[in-house]
């Protein structure tokens, strides 16, 4: 995982080195913080996951969208959180951050009071670049099928519930978006048939449209010129 992290912070420190060719006038520059859900494992094809259709929806609006990807799969908050902090040591500022994140802590049995202390630290140093942050809470995981037929003593409705209390607070207290995923009913027409725990295209789509309904109110003063800044483009 440390090989990912030195990964990402080469590519955007590669991808600097052209930015001020490719710099336009109110150009968004999309960063994207999660797990696997955030490269779209369980859509066909990835590119259906919910972090792409916000970049496409936002360009169908008349946005020039660049996206950085820090989706990790598998991975927990410690690890993503140091991926962002290579990334933001670059001297990338994103305009647009989505977080998603808690799934796999809660899975691996991480206790809630760790969680929100690096989600803390990682909402401190976003906050520092003056993003519009979207963060969505976690929903009730023990309706996943995964959970149905293989129950896990760590997945519980009172662990997802103490860490959408940690989500909740550490969003209001950074001045973060909330989306509030904990409000939908976890049905299996959104759930992918290969784990019966990530999203399908539809499941994905309903994720894009739930964040969308935050980042749109947002998305005149997202786009307002900025000074030059380095970016990762989606290849």
């Amino acid at each position: 995982m440390h090989r990912f992290v030195l990964a990402v912070a080469a590519l955007v420190v590669l991808a600097s080195g052209c930015a001020s060719h490719r710099l336009e006038e109110h150009k968004i520059l999309y960063m994207a913080i999660g797990a696997s859900d955030a490269v779209g494992i369980g859509a066909t094809p990835l590119t259906h996951g919910y972090v792409f259709r916000i970049k496409d929806e936002l360009e169908n609006r008349g946005k020039n969208v660049n996206l950085l990807d820090l989706g990790i799969p598998g991975a927990n908050l410690d690890t993503i959180a140091q991926a962002v902090r290579e990334a933001l040591r670059t001297g990338v500022k994103p305009d647009l951050v989505t977080i998603w994140v808690g799934a796999n802590d809660i899975i691996d049995g991480v206790d809630p009071k760790d969680f929100e202390k690096q989600l803390d630290n990682m909402l401190g140093r976003l906050e520092d670049t003056k993003a519009f942050i979207a963060i969505a809470d976690i929903p009730d995981l023990t309706e996943l099928p995964r959970f149905r037929e293989n129950p896990t003593k760590t997945v519980t409705r009172k662990r997802i519930g103490a860490f959408n209390d940690a989500i909740k607070r550490q969003a209001n207290d950074h001045g973060a978006a909330l989306v509030r995923l904990s409000a939908e009913e976890v049905e299996d027409r959104f759930v992918s048939d290969a784990d019966g725990f990530h999203p399908n295209d539809r499941g994905y789509r309903r994720i894009a449209e739930l964040f969308l309904k935050v980042i749109e109110p947002e998305v005149a003063a997202i786009g307002r010129p900025r000074p030059a800044y380095f970016w990762l483009a989606r290849g």
